[in-house]
């Protein structure tokens, strides 16, 4: 088959390209070659290539942004997957649209998890424009599946994990991680393997895909500090004195009861998957960051 992937460089769409190039055609326009906030150029994209699915991986994700740029929050988390759907429906085309864990309110008592069916009730902007991505998704693409997710990390791109590891190198004092925050953490490759085996059914509405288990930043800044063997001090805070602009869901707990019963699940254990992420490429990363250093 072939597939497009909107957002090709960023830190999913890179592990989607890498897995399912395996056994398919990938198509991965650079965002000159098909802006998705631009109809025309979304059009243009699909008549030439005519893809069999499309996958949207691109997002505007900078949630402190989102709060004051409401102009491109529109366009690229709102409009983009609107002209995605619109045109995988024009031509025909199974569309897969990433969503976020952010979408729920995180007022449920935890280790009580969000399922599909539960009402959003987002806290910020960038919260609204994933659920309202969600709104046009599912109005204008026949054939679409909705795959929510949280906590993603991976080599590509900004993430938590490359984040800690960075303020652990520069040894700036201790690093205060909220310990009232909690998910579980996904590696994007394990996601892009979860993908793959969605395209090969026939699923279709909205699914979620985190990893098994779950954790605490703060118990999470400290397991990689922990396995990499990194000196710095991880000190635990509340999320409300971080003093950030975009209120954040303090329970990010997805259940992937979708998968489950559908028999097609294979998210790991949020440690399993990240003792393999580490191993693979911490040393890379940690070296990355003391190269920032110097620079």
């Amino acid at each position: 088959m072939k597939i497009l992937i909107a957002g090709s460089s960023g830190l999913l769409g890179s592990e989607c390209k890498l897995v399912l190039g395996k056994d398919h055609e990938i198509i991965a326009p650079t965002k000159n070659e098909m802006d998705i906030i631009s109809w025309d150029g979304v059009v243009e994209t699909f008549q030439k290539t005519n893809p069999d699915i499309a996958i949207n991986c691109a997002a505007f994700t900078d949630i402190e942004a989102c709060e004051t740029e409401t102009f491109l929050v529109q366009k690229i988390n709102i409009e983009g997957p609107r002209n995605l759907a619109q045109c995988s429906a024009r031509y025909q085309c199974r569309f897969i649209h990433i969503s976020s864990d952010f979408v729920f309110d995180g007022q449920k008592l935890v280790p009580q998890p969000y399922f599909e069916d539960d009402p959003p009730n987002p806290l910020s902007a960038y919260a609204v424009s994933k659920m309202e991505s969600e709104k046009a998704v599912r109005h204008n693409a026949p054939f679409y599946s909705i795959i929510r997710i949280g906590w993603l990390y991976g080599i590509n791109g900004r993430c938590f994990v490359k984040s800690i590891i960075k303020k652990a190198i520069e040894k700036s004092g201790d690093i205060y991680v909220a310990d009232d925050q909690f998910g579980s953490p996904t590696w994007a490759r394990r996601l892009a393997y979860q993908i793959k085996d969605l395209i090969n059914t026939d699923a279709r509405g909205i699914y979620h895909a985190t990893a098994e288990g779950y954790c605490s930043r703060f118990a999470y800044a400290k397991y990689i500090i922990k396995k990499l063997g990194l000196t710095a001090v991880i000190s635990p805070t509340s999320m409300k004195s971080l003093n950030k602009k975009a209120t954040r869901p303090l329970n990010c707990l997805l259940e992937n009861r979708l998968l489950k019963n559908q028999g097609i699940c294979i998210m790991r254990n949020w440690k399993d998957d990240l003792d393999t992420f580490l191993e693979k490429y911490g040393d890379t990363i940690i070296r990355e960051a003391e190269a920032a250093i110097e620079v």
